[in-house]
C-alpha cells in the first residue's frame, strides 16, 4: 500500500512537471536563420539561379570546335548501279553494285560570327547576375516577413498579459467593492458593476489569447514548425533606436538596392541582345577539316581529305534583320524608362517608411507618458475609493483607461519595431 502510494506520488509529479515545463523559446536570430534556411521562395529563386549558370556555361560552345560523324548506306531499288569510288580505291566488282556505304567525318571551326557568339555569352552572363540580385531581393523579403510576424506576435504576447493585469485588477476592485457593501459603506449597484468590469476584462483576456495563438501559429507556418507544437517566441520588446537621413538612404539603396541592380543587369543583357541582332549583318567564317569514305564495303575504303574556309555574307535576306535590330533597340530605352521608375519608387517607399517608423516612435513617446498619467489617476481613485471618499464609476472609469493606455503602448512598440523592418527592408539596411 505504502509503494503504491510513492508511484503515484511519482507519477503526479512527472506529470506535473511535464505540463509547467517552459516551451521552447524562439529567438528573433534563430527565426531569421531558419527562414533563411528553409524558405521555399529562396529555394527556389536558387534553383532559378542555378538553371541561369548552366545556360551560361552552355554558351562556350560556340567557341569550341565542332566534330561530327556521319555514316549512310543507300541500296538503288531501281536495277542495279555502280559506286563512284574516291581517289585511291580499287574499282575492281564495283561494276553493277546495288550497294553505297558513305563514312563522313570532320572538325569545324568558326572564326568570325559578327560577334553574335560573345554577344550570348555576355547576355546570359548578365542573366546569372540578374537572377543573383533577385535571390537577394527574395531574401530581403523573407527577412522582412519574419521580422514583421515576430514582432506581432511579441505585441500580442503582451497584450495578452496586460489584460491579464486588467483582469487582476478587476478583480481586486470586486474584492474591496464585496468589502464595501458588505460593511454597509456600497450599493448592491457598486458591486453589480464591479462584476460586469471583471466579466469583461476576462473576456478580453480570452479574446487576446485566441489573436496571439493564431498570429504565433501563422509565425510557425513561416518557419515550418507545426503548429501544435510548444514552440513560444521570446527576446526583447521595447522601442527600437534608429535615426536616419532620407536623403543618404536614398542614394545608398539606389546603389545598392536588388531590384534596381536587377534592372540595371537586365539593361546590359537586353544591350547584348541588340548586338547579337547586330550581328546579323556581318559576315561568317568558318573553317572545316574533312573526311570522306564512300564504298560498296560496310568498311568503306574510299578516303579523300579536304580543307574549306566557308566564307558567307547575307547581302539582302528581307528586312527582318532590319526591324529586328530596332525592336532591340526599344527594348533597351523600355528598360532604361523601367530603371528611373523604379529608382522613383524607391525614394517614395524610404519616405514612406520613414515617415512611419518616426510617426511610430513618437506614439511610443506619447503613450508612455499616457501610462503614466493613467497609473497615477488609477492610484488616485482606487485610493479615494477604499476610503470612502470616491465613486465606483470614476474607479471603473480609471482602470479602463489604464489598461487601454497599457495596450496602446504595446501596440505602439509592436508597430515601431515593424516600421522599422519595413524601412529595413526598403532601403536595404543591414544588407550589402
Amino acid at each position: 500500500m505504502f509503494l503504491s502510494r510513492r508511484r503515484i506520488i511519482f507519477v503526479c509529479i512527472m506529470i506535473v512537471s511535464f505540463l509547467s515545463r517552459e516551451a521552447c523559446a524562439i529567438t528573433l536570430d534563430e527565426a531569421i536563420k531558419r527562414a533563411l534556411e528553409i524558405s521555399f521562395l529562396i529555394k527556389e529563386q536558387k534553383e532559378i539561379v542555378k538553371k541561369t549558370e548552366y545556360s551560361y556555361i552552355s554558351t562556350m560552345d560556340p567557341y569550341l570546335p565542332q566534330v561530327e560523324l556521319y555514316s549512310s548506306y543507300v541500296r538503288s531499288l531501281n536495277g542495279k548501279r555502280s559506286v563512284s569510288f574516291l581517289s585511291g580505291s580499287s574499282t575492281s566488282g564495283a561494276s553493277g553494285s546495288r550497294d553505297a556505304y558513305t563514312l563522313n567525318g570532320s572538325i569545324s571551326y568558326l572564326l568570325f560570327d559578327g560577334g553574335e557568339r560573345y554577344a550570348r555569352r555576355k547576355g546570359a552572363f548578365f542573366s546569372t547576375l540578374r537572377e543573383k540580385e533577385r535571390l537577394q531581393g527574395v531574401k530581403n523579403d523573407v527577412l522582412y516577413l519574419v521580422k514583421a510576424a515576430f514582432y506581432t506576435v511579441m505585441g500580442n504576447k503582451s497584450i495578452v498579459e496586460k489584460r491579464q493585469e486588467a483582469f487582476n485588477v478587476a478583480e481586486r476592485v470586486l474584492a474591496l467593492t464585496k468589502g464595501r457593501y458588505s460593511a454597509g459603506v456600497a450599493k448592491k449597484s457598486d458591486v453589480l458593476q464591479s462584476e460586469v468590469r471583471m466579466t469583461t476584462a476576462r473576456i478580453e483576456y480570452m479574446d487576446a489569447q485566441r489573436e496571439y495563438e493564431k498570429t504565433l501559429a501563422e509565425f510557425k507556418s513561416l518557419l515550418l514548425y507545426d503548429p501544435e507544437d510548444r514552440q513560444e517566441v521570446d527576446g526583447p520588446f521595447m522601442e527600437p533606436q534608429y535615426k536616419g537621413d532620407y536623403q543618404q538612404l536614398t542614394e545608398r539603396a539606389i546603389n545598392i538596392r536588388p531590384d534596381v541592380t536587377v534592372q540595371k543587369n537586365e539593361i546590359e543583357r537586353l544591350n547584348m541582345a541588340y548586338r547579337e541582332k547586330m550581328s546579323a549583318w556581318f559576315p561568317r567564317i568558318k573553317t572545316q577539316l574533312e573526311q570522306t569514305r564512300q564504298d560498296y564495303q560496310f568498311f568503306p575504303e574510299g578516303r579523300q581529305e579536304t580543307f574549306r574556309i566557308n566564307f558567307s555574307w547575307p547581302l539582302f535576306d528581307g528586312i527582318g534583320r532590319y526591324y529586328n535590330m530596332l525592336g532591340a533597340s526599344r527594348d533597351i530605352a523600355a528598360a532604361k524608362y523601367r530603371l528611373e521608375e523604379i529608382k522613383r519608387t524607391v525614394s517614395v517607399e524610404i519616405i514612406k517608411a520613414l515617415k512611419d517608423y518616426e510617426l511610430s516612435a513618437q506614439n511610443v513617446t506619447l503613450y508612455g507618458e499616457l501610462v503614466r498619467e493613467a497609473t497615477s489617476n488609477f492610484d488616485q481613485a482606487f485610493g479615494e475609493y477604499k476610503v470612502g471618499k470616491g465613486d465606483i464609476m470614476a474607479l471603473l472609469q480609471s482602470e479602463r483607461d489604464l489598461a487601454k493606455a497599457k495596450e496602446n503602448l504595446v501596440s505602439a512598440i509592436s508597430r515601431a519595431n515593424t516600421n522599422l523592418a519595413s524601412l529595413e527592408r526598403v532601403a536595404y539596411i543591414g544588407r550589402e
